[in-house]
């Protein structure tokens, strides 16, 4: 399908409500799938439309929803301050929309669904020349949807809700979206024109469309290609469900993009993430937020990755937790190997087993192996830094800095005391306590005590009498 020109389309998202049986404090809308808040999900598809603009209704926590949600800079903000039914949020928008031919109506609950789906049924409301049209689905297990009839010309006559159908509308597997394409120069008359004598004494959205028919107006059904895009999130359990249907798509994105991901259904990769191609992902590993993964890399079972930056051919190990954190090309890290936020690490650097960095950068072709913890640090290039070694940061009060040069060798169980300075070539003995700088190309270690040996001496042992 070539690209629709949508500059003339309004798009209303539909945010307002509660979400009850999500039995939570979070308005609904806010309730994050994959990483990011199931609403989020909805304005990416609609954005990428490129409409005139989008109008988001919200009411329940309104501040809070503006305040986490992003925003492009075509969306508007209108306040249903009663929530009085999907028909009333609607028309909170009428004095928002002006100059547009159509306009697309959504619900914020629905992170499933996709941009090409909305395209189709913009193209089909067009082509149709329809005034009113409903984004329809066939799903396998149809219970809870307003069923749509249809006439003897196999024209929509009516949308029947499930509690309101016969035995043989439920036979009906074609159901309502809840998305619709209307015409704006009669959308706002309909909303008008719908009344509330209801059990919930609320204003419904699909009431438009027998006031339509009656009033001589063109309806029409068009049908979406995969029934799970329609899926809404009440609760939790629903919830769930989406994520899976989500991050199994995510997941087929990236293997036809060359990307190896064992066991996938053990593996949680979320929906802002980038993998390069030829990547090896092991079972159990989490990627998380804006990571990026650079082609040729492996990452180990049950690594953990988040906000994080690996450039090609970087191996991360089994059980890594890596945070807001960068290695370049030929990287090795863990396993059990932790990088705390602020950490960089350059070209061909070794980060080993049980080792903890943070706000640290560095240099190619450094290792740190073993037992380590290197915080709040510079290090140069080609140094070694034996196990059990600690950059020793923190006061008690405040933070100080260890700077190491090029080419250093630490010894095992060694404390450097921040604010420290190692120079260029330095060798520290193992189980030093470094307190002061030190200089570049001799050996560094501090004063030992003298080693004693006691002849006869017996460890003591446990009475068993």
């Amino acid at each position: 399908m070539s690209k629709l020109d949508l500059s003339d389309l309004h798009v209303c998202v539909l945010a307002a409500g509660k979400g009850t049986r999500m039995r939570s404090s979070l308005p609904k809308v806010l309730h994050p799938v994959l990483g990011r808040a199931m609403i989020d999900h909805v304005i990416q598809s609609v954005e990428l439309l490129e409409p005139k603009a989008v109008s988001v209704v919200i009411g329940h926590e309104s501040e809070l929803v503006r305040s986490t949600i992003r925003q492009p800079k075509n969306l508007r903000w209108v306040i249903q301050d009663e929530q009085l039914g999907t028909g009333h949020a609607v028309k909170q928008c009428e004095q928002d929309i002006e100059d547009v031919s159509d306009v697309l109506i959504v619900c914020g609950d629905t992170p499933l669904l996709q941009t090409e789906t909305l395209a189709f049924l913009i193209a089909e409301h067009r082509r149709l020349q329809s005034d009113v049209t409903v984004l329809t689905a066939k799903p396998e297990h149809p219970f809870g949807y307003g069923r749509i009839v249809r006439d003897d010309l196999d024209q929509v006559a009516a949308i029947v809700e499930e509690k309101d159908a016969t035995a043989e509308q439920r036979e009906i597997r074609e159901v309502s979206s809840g998305i619709y394409c209307v015409r704006h120069a009669v959308l706002f008359d309909l909303l008008h024109a719908i009344d509330n004598q209801n059990v919930q004494g609320e204003y419904y959205l699909p009431d438009i469309i027998p006031l339509a028919l009656k009033a001589g107006q063109s309806v029409e059904a068009v049908v979406m290609h995969d029934s799970d895009e329609m899926l809404g999130v009440n609760d939790r359990i629903q919830m769930a469900y989406v994520e899976s249907l989500l991050q199994r798509r995510i997941v087929l994105h990236w293997q036809a993009s060359g990307v190896t991901i064992e066991s996938p259904d053990t593996v949680r990769i979320e929906d802002s993430v980038t993998i390069g191609a030829d990547t090896l992902i092991h079972a159990g590993c989490q990627l998380l937020g804006s990571t990026s993964i650079g082609e040729q890399c492996e990452l180990g079972p049950y690594a953990v990755l988040k906000d994080a930056k690996l450039d090609d051919q970087v191996m991360v190990n089994a059980f890594s937790h890596i945070e807001q954190a960068s290695a370049a090309t030929h990287a090795r890290i863990g396993p059990y190997a932790r990088l705390r936020p602020g950490v960089q690490l350059h070209e061909k650097v070794g980060i080993g087993n049980f080792v903890e960095v943070k706000k640290a950068v560095i240099g190619a072709g450094s290792k740190v192996n073993h037992l380590s913890y290197i915080g709040d640090a510079i290090m140069g290039a080609d140094c070694n830094i034996g196990a059990g070694t600690i950059t020793c940061n923190y006061d008690g009060a405040n933070k100080h800095q260890t700077i190491i040069g090029d080419d250093v060798f630490v010894g095992s169980d060694t404390q450097l005391i921040a604010p420290v300075k190692v120079g260029d070539g330095a060798t520290i003995g193992a189980g030093s306590t470094i307190t002061k700088d030190v200089p570049g190309d001799d050996l560094t270690l501090s004063k030992r005590t003298g080693q004693q040996h006691v002849e006869g001496w017996q460890r003591p042992r446990k009475d068993k009498s």
